[in-house]
Formats: C-alpha cells, structure tokens, sequence
C-alpha cells in the first residue's frame, strides 16, 4: 500500500508496475476478455477496489477528495502501466477522468464528498448531453430544467450515453432558458429514482455500451447544479479538453495493446512486406496520437485552459482508430473472422466502425479545426 506519491513519476510507474506483476489477487483481471461489456464492467469493479484499496488510483487526486495529491500526470502513468500488465481499464475510469474534473472546479463540494466512491467502484456516472435530434448541435437540445421548491425537475429525453445503464448517477445537460447555447445548464441527477427510466441500445457488437434515458419529472436538488444557471455550454466546452485528453490517451494504449498481441500471437503474416506498409501506417496514426494526447495532458496538469484545438485529439484518434482495427481484419486474413478465441478483438473492431461519430463526428472536427484553429474563412 502506499500513502503518498512517489517523488517521480518513473518511481511511481516503477512500483506499480511491480505491483501489477506480482500481487497474486491481481490474478483474476491479468488477460481478462470479458464475454460482454456488461460482465466485464462489473468484474473490473473488484479491480477498482483493489487499485483503491492499495492507494495506487488515489494518486492524481486531491487530497481534500479522497486522493494522495499529485495530478493526471500520474494517472495516465497508471492507465499505461495496466495496458502493458495486460490489465483491462474499467469503463468507469474514462467517465471518472472527464467528468469528475468539472465537479471539482465547477461543484467542488460534491465532487470531493463523492470522488472516493466514484474511484473506488461504488458508485458508476454516466455523460447526458445527446438527444434524438441534438447531436453535435447541443445547443439545440430540448430537455427542459423547471423549478419545483428549493430544487428542480428534469423533464425530456437523452440518447447515446455511455455506461448509463450501469450507472447511479449522470451529468446531463439540460435547457433552463432561452434557446441557444445561453439558455443551458448543467446538473448531477440520481438515475434511480423516480422519473427515470434508463433503456440500454444494443450495438452491433452485441454489447450495451450506450443507454437511452427518459425523464419526466426526475428531482434535481439544488445543490446538484453544477456551476451556475445559463453556464451549462461554458462547463462543457471545459469538459471537452478532459474527454479528448484523457479518451486519447486511453486508446492509444488500447490500440498498441491490441497491435502487439496480434504480433505476438502470430496472427499478422511474417513474410517480408506482407501488410508492412499497413501495419506501419497503424503504428504511425496510434504514436501520433500518443504524442498530441501526452501534450495534452501535461497542459491539463499545468492547467492550461485549452480551446479548440483539442479537436486535433479527436481527428487524431478517428485516424488511428480505423487504421488499426483496418489493419488487424485485413492482416489477420480468415482467421481474424473465424477464430472463437478472438471475439473479444472482433467486438473491438465493431465499435470502432462508430470512431468517425462518436464524441464528435469527423467533419464537424474537422470545421473546427479549419474555422477555429486555422482560421480559414467560412463559406
């Protein structure tokens, strides 16, 4: 156990990485393949205790929150040092590491009395900005906040929401004023209770990976409005350079993860330049993301406030997503289709059909990038 940060950083990946290897509970999630995403997320719950338990996912956080101190730096240390142990990372850790960031900045009282819960496992958040008709475009969303006493009602519908139905909790974006992106706000509210139905979609993988959520009537007590009212579209923009940062860097460990154990299990051709060229085109898309996402969250833990330029992390991450997952069904030839052993690898490769959409489709990336970074005229 440890009770304080390491001095370095290479220490502290150093002792975690020896922990990793050798403490025999860690046994039952070394090579895990979760049969679906369901089974898998609450098996890996017994690993956020253990990570909790043992101080190792406190580092990074405050301590005023349950954490040892430190900052993301040393989180992503932690997220690294699982992939290369074979070690699957909890769903709840990429919802933890966009969403709990805001709490603590904008809801800093909440989000200190609930961090200890949501790090250890007890307690699972989801994200509720999409609607059936307010994608990309939030600042069209309908679901409308009206006062009720001291606290609120949340009434309308969301969509696309990741580990929802899983979850106790979710930070939703709502409409408490006048249309536009003004008129937003938003709000921590309970998922079970009255008023709240969470309805998981399967994907074409077969998994529940996203829910929708229908509210009428749900309560919102004051005190879970986060930031104040009308600066719902402020907190989100804040939380946009959470998701890119921390989503890229998880999944360029995913995606070098997964690219070495098709090397090692022999399942790319070894001939000289079968797929070379392919295969070298993936590495290059997953290093540079490695390296936009590592800028990345050395400026988060520096607190820099970063702009429009984190959608450069999102078009890097599409980029990289589909060359990979390309890459392995085609280089993996019959086999990649066939064999019972590699579902898990296949289920993969369904969802990252959906990269060029989620979190923000590629072209809309790409507008930003061309209006907001670069600053070419608009037409």
């Amino acid at each position: 156990m440890i009770e304080s940060p390491p001095e370095t950083l290479a220490e502290y990946r150093r002792l975690l990485s020896e922990f990793l290897k050798n403490d025999p509970r860690l046994a039952p999630y070394r090579a895990y393949r979760a049969p679906d995403f369901d089974t898998g997320a609450r098996h890996l719950i017994g690993l956020q205790e253990l990570l909790f338990d043992e101080g190792w996912s406190r580092v990074g956080w405050p301590t005023d929150a349950g954490g040892l101190g430190g900052n993301p730096r040393s989180r992503a240390v932690m997220f690294e040092a699982l992939w290369d142990a074979d070690i699957q990372i909890p769903e709840s850790y990429t919802n933890l590491e966009i969403l709990v960031p805001v709490m603590l900045v904008y809801a800093p009282e909440v989000g200190r009395a609930l961090l200890p819960g949501v790090l250890r496992g007890e307690d699972a958040w989801a994200q509720a900005f999409s609607e059936p008709e307010a994608g990309s475009d939030l600042a069209s969303l309908r679901t409308r906040l009206e006062p009720d006493g001291d606290g609120w009602r949340l009434t309308g519908q969301k969509i696309w929401s990741t580990y929802a139905h899983l979850s106790k909790r979710s930070i939703l974006l709502c409409r408490s004023g006048e249309a536009g992106h003004r008129g937003l706000t938003m709000v921590l509210v309970d998922l079970e209770q009255d008023g709240v139905d969470v309805r998981p979609i399967r994907a074409q993988d077969g998994n529940n990976h996203f829910s929708e959520i229908f509210l009428d009537g749900a309560y919102v007590p004051k005190e879970r409005v986060i930031g104040e009212l009308g600066q719902g579209w402020e907190i989100a923009m804040y939380m946009l350079q959470w998701e890119r940062g921390a989503w890229g860097w998880l999944q360029q460990g995913r995606f070098h993860a997964r690219l070495e154990y098709m090397l090692k299990n022999g399942l790319f051709p070894s001939e000289p330049g079968a797929g070379t060229a392919e295969l070298g085109r993936s590495y290059a898309a997953t290093a540079a993301l490695r390296l936009q996402t590592h800028d990345t969250v050395d400026q988060l833990a520096d607190e820099v406030e970063l702009g429009p330029q984190v959608s450069i992390d999102k078009l890097l991450l599409i980029e990289a997503e589909t060359r990979v997952w390309n890459a392995m069904r085609h280089l993996g030839g019959p086999r990649f289709d066939s064999d019972p052993d590699l579902e898990w690898i296949r289920d993969d490769f369904m969802f990252s059909r959906a990269a060029p959409i989620y979190g923000g489709s590629l072209e809309i990336q790409r507008t930003l990038v061309a209006q907001r970074v670069l600053g070419m005229p608009r037409r």
